[in-house]
């Protein structure tokens, strides 16, 4: 098995400022979005068939955003615009004609930022499968799979796993990604209600309740949301935003998926994706913390250098606070394959990690101290 030995040193290096990360929605260590289908938010909200959904809206850490909407029917080119802020001009549930596309989309903004990406489909039959139907996985429901492996703008096969891989040590999942249950639990069949809200309200709280507990104290973040309606209620859905920095109460400013996709753009700092540049950021439901770990004004792209490395690398951070902070090394599954302890001072620090006994592939190196963290991409070749 291969080992990791690190140089520590603190040096001055140049001015910095709370310019880079000073923003209005904080930036959370994990994301995790669930996606259900084909109910209006009048349908679940207060519907005996689905408490423990019900018992989510009101809670401490619960944003309830009482004007969602999804944005057209059917069910696939809502989960594209959620992710990619368009339908890439499908207007239907079959397989895409031509793909990989190569068009802007999260995963690959998030991949490219430094930061990792993982979609969960319950009952993907293998990961980086492409197959439009499995038991009950459902290809037109993951819209990541459309840019896997494409030349631009592609997502790894790697990204695309089935829901058993969804870890249990939640410290372990990536940066942000998308639980997508199969047909049988995501509510999908407005017909045979009540069964199918109540076997989509009991999968959510079976798989996905832990995770949600946790996030309330772990600086991440649980979205709840719909692709649509039962096309009955002007496409008004459920969407429920849950964890640590999150102001509990009801929020009526009129949101959709292109907002939402915006919001989570803002959150990590990346260019946006085709009408979410136009969409409004969700900014009203953050509690607002100090800002510890920040990078230079005017060395944004060499916090980490050099890049790609072959034996040592540097990491450069300032902290406004004398306090501890927690590095990690993580590979592209976002398993963790070093992590140390290191104490920060007030001002400029500088990190020096020997990385020649890592094996050539990209990681992605965590600082994260009591406020704030900060996620940079490192390539080894050796």
């Amino acid at each position: 098995m291969k080992y990791f030995t690190f140089l520590f040193t603190l040096l001055l290096f140049s001015v910095f400022t709370l310019k880079t990360f000073a923003q209005t929605i904080p930036q959370h260590d994990h994301v995790v979005i669930c996606v259900l289908e084909n109910h209006s938010s009048s349908g679940i909200v207060g519907s005996f068939f689905a408490p423990y959904i019900n018992s989510l809206i009101g809670g401490t850490h619960t944003a309830h955003f009482t004007e969602s909407y999804g944005l057209t029917h059917p069910s696939q080119p809502n989960y594209l615009m959620l992710y990619s802020g368009t339908n890439q001009g499908v207007t239907d549930d079959a397989d895409p004609g031509t793909w990989p596309f190569t068009t802007p989309n999260l995963g690959a903004q998030l991949l490219d930022g430094g930061y990792s990406f993982i979609g969960y489909s319950e009952d993907l039959p293998d990961v980086g499968s492409n197959v439009s139907t499995s038991g009950d996985y459902a290809r037109k429901h993951n819209p990541w799979v459309n840019w896997q492996d494409a030349s631009t703008n592609g997502v790894p096969a790697i990204s695309n796993q089935p829901f058993t891989s969804f870890p249990s040590d939640f410290s372990t999942l990536p940066t942000l990604s998308f639980v997508i249950p199969n047909l049988a639990h995501d509510m999908h069949d407005p017909i045979i209600l009540p069964t199918a809200i109540s076997n989509g309200d009991t999968w959510v709280q079976d798989f996905l309740d832990s995770y949600i507990q946790w996030a309330k104290t772990n600086n991440s973040l649980f979205i709840l949301t719909f692709d649509e309606d039962d096309q009955l209620s002007s496409n008004h859905i459920l969407t429920l935003f849950i964890g640590e920095n999150v102001i509990a109460g009801d929020y009526s400013e009129h949101i959709d998926h292109y907002d939402i996709l915006r919001t989570l753009e803002d959150m990590y700092g990346l260019p946006y994706a085709a009408n979410a540049s136009l969409a409004t950021p969700i900014t009203d439901c953050w509690v607002q913390t100090t800002i510890g770990i920040n990078e230079a004004e005017n060395n944004t792209e060499n916090m980490l250098y050099p890049n790609p490395a072959s034996s040592t690398v540097t990491m450069d951070v300032n902290s406004d606070l004398d306090e501890s902070a927690h590095v990690t090394i993580s590979n592209v599954l976002s398993q963790t394959v070093a992590a140390f302890d290191k104490q920060l001072t007030r001002g400029n620090n500088k990190f020096t990690l020997q990385v020649d006994k890592l094996e050539n592939g990209t990681y992605f190196v965590t600082i994260k101290s009591s406020q704030k963290s900060v996620v940079k991409k490192l390539t080894v070749k050796n």
